[in-house]
């Protein structure tokens, strides 16, 4: 039987995936260290990364011109109750931080870094209602009533009451918007489903708008 190149590349291939499998259950262990790689000095790979020449530049520069076009558009969004949801490849946070240093400067933002594991969602509520306090205190001279009666500290109150205040159906809307901008909303610090059904509710309070990024790859597949 003849047999060709490449069927002795074939067999030749079959061969060392089956030897290689032998050897892996075999039990043999490898004496290599993780200590014995000769990594490379930080401040050397810095040098070397500036280095390298970015790509792309000006394409990268007419499409952050193109979503600047877009801004006013986006403002109006949030001001008719909607929110924004950023998606796609690539980081979207230096494109968020525009926006909100540019377009937002009318409201008061808090900023969440969704890819630190250390969130406390309670301490964001209470942050977002002490700053809906502050303004809705600036607007009035005379406090209402039902204003009068939300001057417990937030700190001691659960979070159903922050969010009820957040909602604050006895305020009127125009009185006070805080804008919550989230980079990656469902970052490890973020994803648990007890925090994602925060988030949605303190996203539907009638003060608050949401500005977030998301940058799970699977993340359209649990939507």
């Amino acid at each position: 039987m003849e047999i060709n190149d490449g069927d002795e590349d074939e067999f030749g291939f079959s061969r060392n995936y089956f030897l290689a499998k032998d050897m892996a259950a075999s039990g043999k262990k490898s004496t290599h260290k993780l200590s014995d790689i000769n990594l490379v000095d930080e401040q050397e790979l810095r040098a070397e990364a500036s280095n390298v020449e970015p790509k792309h530049e000006k394409e990268i520069e007419s499409l952050m011109e193109s979503y600047k076009s877009l801004y006013s558009k986006w403002v109006f969004e949030l001001r008719c109750g909607f929110g924004l949801l950023m998606y796609g490849f690539g980081s979207k946070k230096a494109l968020i931080e525009d926006f909100a240093s540019t377009a937002l400067t009318e409201y008061s933002v808090v900023v969440i870094n969704g890819y630190l594991q250390s969130i406390n969602i309670k301490q964001v509520l209470i942050t977002l209602a002490e700053l809906l306090w502050d303004q809705l205190k600036s607007k009035r001279r005379t406090p209402s009533r039902n204003l009068s009666k939300a001057q417990q500290p937030f700190n001691t109150r659960s979070m159903d009451d922050l969010l009820a205040f957040l909602d604050g159906s006895q305020v009127e809307e125009n009185d006070g918007v805080v804008c919550v901008v989230i980079h990656n909303i469902d970052g490890p610090g973020l994803r648990d489903s007890e925090t994602q059904q925060y988030l949605a509710q303190i996203a539907s309070c009638s003060h608050i708008r949401i500005v977030a990024s998301i940058d799970h790859v699977n993340a359209p597949l649990c939507t």
